[in-house]
């Protein structure tokens, strides 16, 4: 019975320090000064690994989060830099953010983007602008549809931009081959909105507005 229990004892111990020794080989296979929370890359820092990449840039919880430059050897042993943002570790790209609304006036009641691949032609950026009154039939005729009065493109650029006004309720605007990043303000009357485009795609912004 001793000797089983000294056995059992033993080969904790073994494993213990197997454990420990492995943990120290994976401490020391990187170099890491900056920021630190618990014991863990959190905030600013530089990562280098036994590669000789380096990390310089913003972490969370001991992994690379948010913007960051990776500088990497290539396989002909060359510098390369992989700028941008990271999520878990993860590149996401060049961007926090593929498109981001960056404000509204409060008689904007809602506005949503969605993206679609890009497009070798050109790209475009639809909008569409509605209310949920604007086209109605009333005694008096036929409710107006709210407009495009006004769009400035405080970064990027577009070729052509052409109305499309036979939607029911909704009036619809093509910007075609749009060059990004772009941020655009769009204005409808006395209300506007103000979005950042910033990945190379296809979008589609549909502003709803308040009665």
């Amino acid at each position: 019975m001793k000797k089983t229990i000294s056995c059992l004892i033993a080969l904790t111990i073994f494993f213990q320090l197997n454990n420990l020794n492995a943990q120290t080989k994976t401490q020391s296979a990187t170099t890491y000064v900056g920021d630190q929370k618990n014991g863990q890359p959190d905030g600013m820092g530089v990562l280098t690994d036994t590669s000789g990449n380096v990390f310089k840039g913003n972490f969370k919880k001991g992994k690379k989060e948010g913007y960051g430059e990776l500088t990497y050897k290539t396989v002909f042993d060359k510098d390369s830099t992989l700028v941008g943002y990271w999520k878990k570790d993860q590149f996401v790209g060049y961007y926090e953010y593929p498109f981001k609304i960056i404000s509204k006036s409060y008689m904007i009641s809602n506005a949503s983007i969605t993206a679609e691949p890009a497009n070798p032609s050109g790209n475009i950026i639809e909008v569409t602008v509605e209310s949920v009154s604007g086209g109605s039939a009333t005694l008096s005729g036929e409710m107006p549809k709210p407009t495009l009065t006004e769009y400035i493109f405080n970064k990027g650029s577009f070729q052509e931009m052409f109305p499309r006004t036979n939607q029911q309720k909704r009036n619809v605007y093509l910007f075609q081959n749009v060059i990004f990043p772009i941020q655009a303000v769009f204005k409808f009357g006395g209300e506007d909105i103000t979005v950042d485009f910033n990945e190379k795609k296809n979008y589609k912004l549909v502003v709803v507005l308040r009665n």
